[in-house]
C-alpha cells in the first residue's frame, strides 16, 4: 500500500454520486488519501449514514497510535467534503486487509449517529 498523492477533483468531491463514479471508474472501493506510517491512514469511501449515501473522510488509527484503551468510532458533523470519521481499532498495523475490514464494519452499522462510540474489551 502506498501513500496517497495528487488526486483529481472528483476524488475529493463531497458528493457521494460523483465520488462513487470516480471509485468505479478507477476500479477502487476506497481511496487512500495519505498514510504516514503503518499506524495511521487517511482514506475516503462511501456508505450509508442516517439513510443517505455519504462520503466518509476517515482517519483510521491503531489503538496504540491513538493512545486509546478501547476500540472507537468518532463521527463528526457533516461537512461539504463529507462526514469526518475517526476509527481506532485494536490492530497491529493499518494495511489493506485492516482497511477493508474497517470499511465493512462501518457499512454494516445501521444506526450510526454523530458522536463517539467505544466498544470491546479494554486494551491491557
Amino acid at each position: 500500500m502506498s501513500k496517497g498523492g495528487e488526486h483529481q477533483p472528483a476524488a475529493m468531491s463531497g458528493n457521494a454520486d460523483v465520488f462513487s463514479s470516480y471509485l468505479h471508474d478507477h476500479g477502487q472501493t476506497w481511496l487512500l488519501v495519505d498514510q504516514r506510517d503503518d499506524q495511521h491512514a487517511y482514506l475516503r469511501f462511501t456508505g450509508l449514514f442516517q439513510g443517505k449515501m455519504v462520503v466518509w473522510n476517515c482517519e483510521f488509527v491503531t489503538l496504540a497510535a491513538a493512545r486509546a484503551q478501547r476500540n472507537f468510532i468518532d463521527i463528526g458533523s457533516p461537512e461539504a467534503s463529507g462526514i469526518p470519521l475517526r476509527v481506532g481499532l485494536s490492530v497491529a498495523r493499518i494495511d489493506t486487509p485492516a482497511i477493508d475490514k474497517m470499511i465493512i464494519m462501518i457499512r454494516h452499522y445501521k444506526r450510526l449517529r454523530t458522536g463517539r462510540y467505544e466498544y470491546g474489551e479494554t486494551r491491557g
